[in-house]
């Protein structure tokens, strides 16, 4: 049996990295009143705003994000200009991830092809895919920044080296793992002990019901753009620490939204739900409105393959960490978690500082993923057998 680990921002960030949305827009800001205060030329312009301002707010160190810089702005009459109607529509409006900002960008174009744009400029398409186009190269500088000033100071392994326990399986998966243990032993004894224990799932004893195997191949999904993950399973190649049989797993990588600084691994950073009652639409349109479309961007590497061979080769499970299964992977993540070879699909969840735990928000959108919801609650670990994510 193999193993999927789907890896996203809440990884990096639980890892310290500042990669989540809000950071990425207080940065842009950041850098847009430091380029006002400097700029020497009046009016202030630049790719992304015009401000038509005759003086600077140099030496004022508490303007530092939008908010308090159009604030200041407006009590001398001045306003913000957005030349990318995108980054206004970003920076003004509440997210959470940076999977909203794709389905933003979703809705909208769905906006333009029923003609119901709120936004003057975005009458047609192209204006809206140039903004968008800014904002990732934009997103491409901030994340170099970042992986440059950030030191990776060591990898918690507790989550991933967890071994497969029957109580997070379907029953057809403990059938499997039965037929598997077996297929690798001749010890009677060790072969009734394994039977003893599943007649123990019916008890809820978790512990109980761990098996001490290990997947044959752990296949990272990176949905990430850095390079964490191929840091760890260098650390892990270089055998420099003990972790019981996990560590003779096969390791595998695939940057499935592509990778920093790789021009064979282009950014993919778009809409990949299929589902929506305006695909069809969409379709019919084509051209410019298929430019963002991830099935499309898949296409142009051996990624979206490779993962489609790996899941046919054989039962997985799936886990979870930092990555929200939203929307605008939903094509994607349905092909995992849909597929027949798919045992388990375990989300591990973070806690903030008021004791909130986000697992219930992952199920939420793995609920909207699945067509069958039997399928689903057959298939999701229940929240008394998941754990926090440990980086």
């Amino acid at each position: 049996m193999n193993r999927i680990i789907l890896i996203g921002n809440g990884y990096d960030l639980a890892k310290g990295l500042k990669s989540g949305y809000n950071d990425f827009v207080n940065w842009f800001w950041n850098n847009i009143i430091e380029n006002f205060n400097l700029s020497k030329v009046r009016p202030y312009e630049d790719d992304f705003v015009h401000i038509d301002a005759r003086f600077t707010l140099k030496g004022r160190n508490d303007i530092y994000d939008y908010k308090t810089f159009e604030k200041e702005l407006s009590q001398f009459k001045v306003s913000i200009r957005f030349k990318n109607d995108f980054l206004r529509i970003i920076t003004q409006k509440t997210f959470s991830n940076w999977v909203d900002i794709e389905e933003e960008y979703f809705k909208e174009l769905k906006e333009i092809l029923q003609n119901k744009s709120r936004i003057q400029p975005y009458n047609n398409i192209n204006k809206l895919n140039s903004d968008f186009e800014q904002i990732k190269t934009e997103l491409r500088k901030y994340l170099n920044s970042e992986l440059k000033r950030f030191e990776q100071l060591r990898f918690n392994y507790k989550n991933l080296s967890e071994s497969f326990n029957f109580l997070d399986f379907t029953n057809k998966g403990v059938e499997e793992l039965k037929k598997e243990f077996f297929s690798k032993t001749d010890d009677d004894k060790q072969k009734q002990f394994f039977i003893e224990k599943i007649k123990q799932i019916k008890f809820g004893d978790y512990s109980y019901c761990n098996t001490s195997i290990y997947p044959e191949t752990v296949l990272f999904l990176n949905f990430n753009y850095t390079n964490f993950i191929p840091q760890l399973l260098n650390t892990i190649s270089k055998n420099s620490w003990q972790l019981d049989d996990w560590s003779k797993s096969r390791m595998e990588n695939i940057y499935i939204h592509g990778e920093l600084n790789n021009e064979n691994e282009p950014i993919i950073f778009g809409y990949g739900d299929e589902n929506d009652e305006l695909h069809v639409e969409i379709e019919k349109a084509g051209g410019d409105y298929l430019d963002n479309i991830k099935t499309i961007n898949y296409l142009k590497t051996p990624n979206y393959k490779n993962l489609l061979n790996f899941i046919e080769s054989g039962i997985y499970q799936v886990f979870i960490l930092g990555h929200s299964c939203g929307l605008s992977d939903k094509t994607l993540l349905k092909t995992i978690f849909e597929n027949g070879n798919c045992m388990s699909i375990k989300p591990f969840y973070y806690v903030n500082e008021n004791g909130y735990n986000n697992y219930e928000d992952i199920v939420k959108n793995i609920y909207r993923t699945f067509s069958s919801k039997a399928l689903m609650r057959d298939k999701v670990v229940n929240l008394n057998y998941c754990n926090q994510i440990n980086v």
